[in-house]
């Protein structure tokens, strides 16, 4: 019993931190991107005409 309680905690244990693992690097990764679109969508912004005309 307390082998197979073992090694199911064990099997849990590196599931976890293999999932911890991935979720880790999938967040740094779509930071990473989300960060890199914003600075395009910015330049992009900021070199956009402005209006001299006011519209009612």
């Amino acid at each position: 019993m307390n082998q197979t309680l073992s090694t199911f905690l064990k099997i849990g244990v590196t599931a976890l931190c293999i999932g911890l693992l991935l979720f880790g690097v999938a967040y740094k990764m779509t930071d990473k991107e989300a960060g890199e679109y914003e600075e395009k969508i910015d330049s992009v912004t900021t070199d956009l005409p402005t209006s001299a005309t006011t519209t009612p």
